[in-house]
């Protein structure tokens, strides 16, 4: 998932307050958006990404792209993922926009269609060119806001790096492919090191990690290395993210759907 990318160190740990405690201080959820949200650059980002898909018997699928963001005029997010290796995907994009109180609109163009196709309802659960990343879990990466309810819970540590736990349950709006997705945020950098996406009746379907190692422009941070897993599937994608742009020069326009195609060369 085309974002991103955004998504490192406090020696000791904090105390947590108890779980009941937090549940009942109002703000306690928002504490861990802020730290998220002061992780999104104010204009844009890009990154070159390489893709890397294993599956079950251990065949490999590869390539390469770029991951752009950028906050519109209208103040939504919008990102892409434009693949530019091998040969026969290269101009392939995918672009998310934002939406306040819905489901981000997710279109596709392709070099067969030659024409943006949107993604709606459970397509959005399906495959990103073969990626264990299904659109939502790329919105995610790239930062993408989705609506839900989101509660704190107790905080944590992970290799020894405190981390903020927060649970999302998605809103119905949102036509989330989950029944909750809990995410462990490094309390230093406000990157999510892990999230755990759970199926109807919790069932864990995508594990996504992080490697410790982050990029950094601008007090913006971006893991150097993001792996996900097909709990249920039994497959694997790795995607190694390098050359991280913060608030360049990105037009605006190239996230049209008119400029699909043309920009991703």
């Amino acid at each position: 998932m085309f974002n991103r990318s955004f998504l490192a160190v406090v020696m000791a740990l904090l105390c947590p307050l108890p779980a009941a405690a937090q549940s009942a201080a109002p703000d306690a959820a928002q504490e861990v958006v802020a730290c998220l949200s002061r992780n999104i650059p104010k204009k844009s980002s890009q990154q070159t990404v390489h893709f890397t898909s294993v599956d079950r018997i251990g065949g490999q699928r590869e390539f390469r792209g770029k991951l752009l963001g950028i906050r519109g005029s209208d103040g939504a997010r919008r990102a892409k993922l434009c693949v530019t290796k091998p040969p026969e995907m290269r101009g392939s994009e995918i672009l998310s926009v934002e939406n306040a109180s819905s489901a981000p609109e997710t279109f596709v163009y392709t070099l067969e269609l030659r024409k943006p196709t949107r993604i709606t309802g459970e397509a959005t659960a399906g495959s990103v060119l073969g990626t264990d990343f299904n659109y939502e879990d790329l919105q995610r990466l790239q930062l993408i806001n989705r609506p839900g309810a989101q509660e704190r819970l107790p905080d944590s540590a992970l290799e020894g790096r405190p981390v903020y736990v927060l649970a999302t349950r998605p809103a119905a709006e949102a036509e989330s492919a989950y029944e909750k997705v809990v995410s462990y945020v490094d309390k230093k950098t406000c990157v999510v090191l892990k999230s755990e996406s759970f199926e109807s009746g919790e069932r864990l379907r995508k594990l996504l990690t992080v490697t410790p190692q982050f990029l950094e422009e601008d007090g913006i941070y971006a893991p150097s290395e993001v792996v996900i897993k097909d709990i249920r599937g039994e497959t694997t994608t790795t995607v190694e993210l390098e050359d991280l742009v913060i608030d360049g020069d990105i037009e605006e326009r190239s996230f049209e759907l008119s400029s699909l195609g043309r920009h991703c060369r």
